[in-house]
This record gives C-alpha cells, structure tokens and sequence, in this order.
C-alpha cells in the first residue's frame, strides 16, 4: 500500500493490484495506531462479496462476484468492535455492460488500482451490540 500523510488526521492510500482491501487497511490503521475514522474512495476489482442485511434472518445475505468490476463508489468508516478495529463499507460496484451493484462489502481484492481518502478522528468510535438487530451499532 502507498501511503502519503496529507495533514495530521488526512491520508492518501492507494491499495496495489491484488491486495485486499479489509487487510490492507487494518494494516495500515494498526501501523499509524489509528482507532476511528471515516473514508471514501474509487477504483476497480477482481473479487468481491458483497450483501444486504436481512431483516428477517437478522444477518446479511452475500453474493461473491469473480470478475472485473469499476469500484464508483467506496465510502465507510472505521471503527472498534470489541477493542479490535472494525471497517463498516459500502461500494458501488459497475461491470463491464454498466450494471451496477450496490451494498454491504465483506471482500475486496483490487485490480488495478484503489484510491482512498481517509480522514482519521482524534476521539476512538466504539461500536456496540445492538439485541433488536443482532449487530454491532455505533454507541
């Protein structure tokens, strides 16, 4: 990952082909001892999966995705999930005929390239299990 420090809490990330996006970032985050943050980018990938919560199943559904796909859109946050860090991301993602899927990221292996401004917080967001839900909410 190339990384360039912008100011104090703003950074410039570009994942290298075939990194994970997931593993990449929390390397990065845990490198510069980061604990909350917000961040948006673009780019494109070779792997993802991807879903929807369910409110039913109180669980997302996931669909994995093997192929090409333009990343127009990345935007999440950072945050700790029982004091581990935690990324919460969401993409919109274009194939090769424009059909675009959206939702809750999981996966992501880029190729070529993925560009990501982040903005770190001074304060540590923690996250707590919500019962109603079945998830981790931001407290």
């Amino acid at each position: 990952m190339i990384i360039k420090k912008i100011n104090k809490d703003q950074y410039l990330l570009r994942i290298e082909p075939n990194g994970e996006f997931f593993e990449s970032f929390i390397n990065f985050a845990e490198k510069y001892k980061i604990k909350s943050g917000f961040f948006y980018g673009i780019g494109a990938s070779k792997e993802v999966e991807i879903g929807r919560y369910n409110e039913k199943k109180k669980d997302y559904d996931w669909f994995k995705l093997k192929k090409q796909l333009e990343i127009a859109s990345l935007i999440g946050n950072l945050t700790l999930k029982a004091k581990h860090l935690y990324l919460h991301v969401h993409a919109s993602l274009e194939d090769k005929n424009f059909k675009t899927i959206s939702g809750h990221l999981k996966r992501l292996v880029i190729f070529p390239t993925c560009e990501i401004m982040f903005f770190a917080f001074k304060d540590k967001i923690e996250r707590k299990y919500n019962e109603l839900t079945k998830l981790y909410l931001i407290d």
